[in-house]
């Protein structure tokens, strides 16, 4: 650990050495010339006035001051400058960081870091991206990995002097889009007041904006300063706008929309069932307890369903969002897939939890209508059958010959969902939709060939909301037999389950019904 500490203390002051060394190198008979771009704002760039403005010009001026380095400003065309400071006739400047300059100059730490994004005018598309930029005319500033990037995809390469022209140009057709830097795109489309324009992000790797000067030893006097700076929040103080609102960590606006919604439906959904449950309990004092420990299986079950899709989507999508582009295109569409499926299971969930939500606290409607029970079930069959399981048959037995009146919506979903389940169990034999009609009453069954209904789940198939371990069983059914069960009861019928000694399951619901004379 001292030989440690020694090493650190060694290399730290070589560095004070070499920046205290640099430092002495100008004075106000020889300053530093710091060369900056003419016309590149709102970064640097020679205002009204004739003086040098922009947000480098203000940290530069106060890194300098604390380096204690007289300094002049040397203006430039952009052309000139990057060559001015490769050859040395600049001291110093502000760059992107190119790793095939690296070895012919040097890097300070990154200031920040800058994101890219693509302008094109509104209505020529809704969504742009580096995929379809395919023969599309797309102007960018000079730069090696936008235009190795821009050759693979096979675009129409412009590369331009003037971002500023360029932009005028875009909105008048010249170009199809241009690739520019985040508060770039935002700055010129503001200054220029071009509303027909429109920018979003691009799926690059974001660029590190650094120092650059062929003096090491100056070089390494700003590293030093560079982190005491940030330690004390001036970097963040003089880029504020730039480093939060343009270049600050980019998370797509979709998935805090998905999430702040997912809070709010949660939120919504913690609500009702609280309330669901006091008013179980005031109607029911003596069952208090144990009501309380059904609200809590039922919400700790509700979480992990909803927890697992949800961490699916958060996980994926930032393996997308850091992807600097070494995943594949299969690889890119596999986790879209991954995502997009997890969305729909996890808005399943959401919906069955509405559902239910909507029954029980009283919002069930009965909308009885004339429904023909035989065409009804063998379009139930009907719409099924492209389902199954290859070999597996469905078939319709029963015959009523006459109309009813009943809740064709309820029916069907708790119908539906009974064939559902049965054709995802069944992957050899034979489904049978039963139904028949007696007096005042229906009843429909769906009988299957199946793997059955495993035997700790028998008791309580149709109540697993409120069985309090059943977040941590794999074999769960899902929510749809609670919800199947609380219709069923709302609409005053019965609902079971049965096990045929041939095996299989057989599940049933009955339903009132008024025949139509």
């Amino acid at each position: 650990m001292r030989l440690y500490k020694f090493i650190l203390q060694v290399i730290f002051s070589a560095i004070a050495i070499g920046a205290e060394a640099a430092v002495n190198d100008y004075s106000k008979e020889h300053p530093l010339l710091f060369g900056i771009d003419m016309d590149y704002p709102p970064m640097e760039f020679i205002d009204e006035n004739g003086k040098p403005s922009g947000y480098d010009v203000e940290f530069t001026n106060k890194l300098m001051q604390r380096l204690n380095i007289p300094f002049t400003f040397s203006p430039n065309t952009w052309a000139n400058i990057s060559g001015d400071v490769l050859s040395g006739r600049v001291d110093l400047a502000m760059m992107v960081y190119s790793p095939y300059r690296k070895d012919s100059t040097n890097y300070s730490k990154a200031v920040f870091r800058l994101y890219y994004q693509v302008v094109y005018r509104k209505k020529d598309a809704s969504h742009y991206d580096i995929r379809n930029m395919t023969n599309k005319r797309v102007a960018y500033m000079s730069s090696r990995p936008i235009r190795d990037t821009l050759t693979r995809v096979g675009a129409i390469l412009y590369e331009v002097k003037d971002l500023s022209q360029a932009t005028i140009e875009l909105s008048k057709g010249r170009y199809d889009a241009i690739i520019c830097f985040r508060y770039q795109a935002k700055h010129l489309i503001k200054k220029h007041k071009l509303n027909d324009l429109e920018s979003e992000d691009l799926t690059l790797t974001p660029r590190e904006y650094c120092y650059v000067s062929h003096d090491k030893q100056l070089i390494d006097a700003i590293n030093v300063e560079l982190t005491k700076m940030e330690d004390e929040g001036m970097i963040d103080d003089i880029y504020g706008d730039i480093y939060t609102s343009f270049d600050g960590i980019n998370i797509p606006d979709w998935i805090w929309y998905l999430l702040l919604s997912l809070v709010f439906v949660f939120l919504i959904v913690f609500i009702v069932v609280q309330q669901r449950y006091q008013r179980q309990l005031r109607r029911e004092m003596l069952r208090a307890q144990y009501s309380d420990c059904m609200k809590t299986a039922f919400l700790g079950n509700i979480s992990h369903a909803l927890r697992t899709p949800l961490n699916a989507i958060i996980g994926f999508s930032g393996v997308l969002e850091q992807d600097d582009g070494s995943l594949e295109l299969e690889e890119r569409r596999h986790l879209s897939k991954l995502i997009n499926d997890s969305g729909h299971q996890l808005l399943y969930y959401i919906n069955e939890i509405l559902e239910l939500s909507n029954i029980e606290g009283n919002e069930l409607q009965l909308n009885r209508s004339e429904v023909d029970l035989d065409k009804v079930m063998q379009g139930y069959a009907d719409e099924s059958r492209p389902k199954l399981t290859e070999g597996v048959t469905l078939s319709v037995e029963g015959h009523v010959g006459h109309h009813v009146l009943v809740d064709e919506h309820m029916m069907r979903f708790v119908t539906m969902h009974f064939l559902e389940n049965a054709i995802k169990h069944t992957k050899k034999g034979s489904i049978t939709l039963i139904f028949r009609h007696n007096k005042n009453q229906l009843y429909i069954a769906v009988k299957d060939t199946g793997d059955g209904v495993p035997e700790n789940l028998r008791d309580n198939i149709f109540n697993i909301l409120m069985d309090k371990a059943a977040y941590l069983r794999e074999d769960l059914p899902g929510l749809g037999l609670t919800i199947c069960k609380t219709i069923v009861e709302r609409c005053g019928g019965s609902i079971g389950l049965e096990q045929p000694a041939e095996g299989g399951s057989l599940f049933w619901h009955t339903v009132p019904v008024k025949e139509v004379k």
